[in-house]
């Protein structure tokens, strides 16, 4: 489903170059669940970013389905990202204005891929199935650090995606509530085949993987 090719990327920061990945390879098949481990700096959050389309890759390709993502127009690459991939997020990044079932609604609004109603009834079930049917009209500041990222689970699963992408999802929680998530996860796949990029430093995460990645200055150490 997604492929890295020859993957670089270099930073520029105070006139000098920071390379930062050095030559990624890799394949990520349907229904997997893959683990990015690795110590901190190893290059793990950028490249899950590329592996997404967040960012520019400095040399080297990504393919989506055969589709080289970044020779697409800035549209379509738009598109598949909203579309056909899920981002979960350390920091939630949630709009503190808006209610649970409203952050979980933005990205069906942008596509348009469903009606308004059905959109609602989907966001709905959505927040029941990860345990907050009653805080639908919560504020991200009205819910804890696990409820929130409940919330960003639903949201990115609203337009049924074929790929999620989670970077340090359990990072900020205590263990029952991290492990608690990862069941949420990891059910996901099971039940509903979605593809699953977990970048974490936590090695317990990666016993519950198909397989594990481990990278180290910017390169495959381990695969």
């Amino acid at each position: 489903m997604i492929e890295a090719k020859n993957l670089h990327k270099t930073y520029n920061h105070d006139l000098k170059e920071l390379q930062v990945l050095k030559g990624i390879n890799l394949n990520i098949k349907n229904n997997e669940i893959v683990c990015i481990a690795g110590p901190s700096g190893a290059g793990k959050s950028t490249l899950l970013h590329l592996l997404g389309g967040l960012d520019y890759p400095t040399s080297g390709s990504v393919l989506f389905d055969g589709d080289d993502i970044y020779k697409m127009p800035f549209n379509s690459l738009a598109a598949l990202r909203n579309k056909d991939i899920g981002f979960v997020f350390q920091f939630y990044h949630l709009f503190s204005e808006f209610n649970a079932l409203e952050n979980v609604l933005l990205p069906a609004v942008v596509s348009a891929r469903f009606k308004r109603k059905d959109a609602e009834n989907r966001a709905r079930q959505l927040l029941s199935m990860v345990g907050l049917a009653k805080r639908l009209t919560h504020r991200p500041s009205e819910l804890s650090g696990g409820e929130q990222q409940r919330v960003a689970i639903a949201r990115a699963l609203i337009n049924n995606p074929r790929a999620l992408l989670c970077d340090e999802p359990t990072g900020n929680l205590d263990s029952k509530t991290g492990t608690q998530i990862l069941d949420i996860l990891f059910s996901l796949n099971k039940e509903k085949s979605v593809t699953q990029v977990l970048v974490t430093h936590n090695e317990e995460i990666a016993k519950f993987c198909t397989r594990t990645i481990y990278l180290k200055d910017g390169q495959i150490s381990k695969n």
